[in-house]
């Protein structure tokens, strides 16, 4: 089961700690941040890695007494960012935005950089289900409906991603893996593409993030079946989760998080933590979030690396278990 991190953040806590007691320590006091901070966000502007960013970086500035600057550093899959990053100086001034996607990518190719040995995990900030919404023309109107229709006409039914790896790709293969059912992946270049895929018909049903299909879902665009998450959520509350309707063992949820590079002083990090866990608490902050879909979280460092961990072992499984490869 893909579980809402929280629910495994006590039992990962001990596999963390020998990680990060590389880190070194340093002088905190009023010595960090002295200049501005850098947070690279890895995906164009505009979506939903800058606008998670940029709620957070407001009120982090504000308390922290020195800029955050949101930087989008976007190609290659994120790849490009998250480099820049990697080989940054580690003294804390350079932030990452990281989805669980940086779980994935070294599993499907050669990547430039390590998730654990290139960087020092912070907090996370938001995770977030997704929505499985069909095509009208789809003959179901809810998903237990669907995984009948598919179990009966194999390999018939299509589903689009943002591309092989992304968070929406792996939730479908998981939901494959677990319903088993066969329906048959068609990857885009980015959530756009896929999007006007499904309004036009040339797929059948996404697994998307919510801002992506609710718009459409309300104007009878598209029809939304089920949430990914162990509990409902509160812009969709009629809609049941995967769990409720087929399947008891099955719950999805993205993260988003803040990683800097290895070796960035534990005290910093730390302060970098606690600055990111009051942001996401304050009221405006939160209720943004929700507003849009994502679940506020925060976790200290140890938590985060420990969910990094898991998160390694368990998107490799999935991807050698279904196959998948590389575009």
């Amino acid at each position: 089961m893909l579980h809402h991190p929280t629910q495994r953040i006590a039992a990962l806590v001990c596999i963390a700690g020998a990680m990060l007691a590389a880190l070194p320590s340093g002088a905190l006091g009023q010595d960090f941040p002295n200049k501005p901070i850098r947070f690279i966000v890895p995906f164009p502007p505009g979506g939903g890695a800058d606008f998670n960013a940029r709620a957070v970086a407001q009120k982090m500035a504000e308390s922290l007494g020195q800029p955050v600057l949101v930087e989008s550093r976007a190609g290659a899959g994120g790849n490009i960012g998250t480099e820049f990053v990697a080989r940054a100086p580690a003294d804390g001034y350079t932030m990452l935005f990281a989805t669980n996607g940086i779980t994935v990518q070294p599993h499907l190719a050669p990547v430039r950089w390590d998730p654990v040995k290139d960087f020092a995990a912070v907090s996370l900030i938001t995770t977030y289900p997704l929505i499985i919404a069909v095509h009208p023309s789809v003959p179901a109107q809810t998903l237990q409906e669907l995984v009948a229709f598919a179990k009966a006409n194999p390999s018939k039914l299509t589903y689009g991603s943002s591309g092989v790896g992304a968070p929406l790709h792996m939730a479908a293969e998981y939901f494959k893996s677990v319903v088993g059912v066969d329906i048959v992946h068609v990857p885009y270049k980015g959530n756009a593409p896929m999007t006007a895929a499904l309004l036009s018909g040339e797929i059948n049903m996404v697994f998307d993030s919510m801002t992506g299909p609710l718009p459409n879902i309300r104007a009878g665009k598209l029809r939304g079946l089920a949430v990914t998450s162990k509990r409902r959520v509160g812009v969709v509350p009629d809609l049941p989760t995967v769990a409720e309707s087929v399947a008891p063992s099955y719950a999805y949820e993205a993260w988003n998080g803040v990683l800097v590079p290895a070796g960035t002083p534990r005290d910093n990090v730390a302060r970098l933590a606690t600055e990111i866990g009051k942001a996401v608490a304050q009221t405006d902050v939160s209720q943004r979030l929700t507003a849009a879909g994502y679940f506020p979280i925060s976790t200290t460092p140890e938590q985060f690396t420990a969910i990094i961990t898991e998160d390694l072992l368990k998107f490799g499984r999935l991807i050698r278990e279904a196959g998948i490869k590389a575009d």
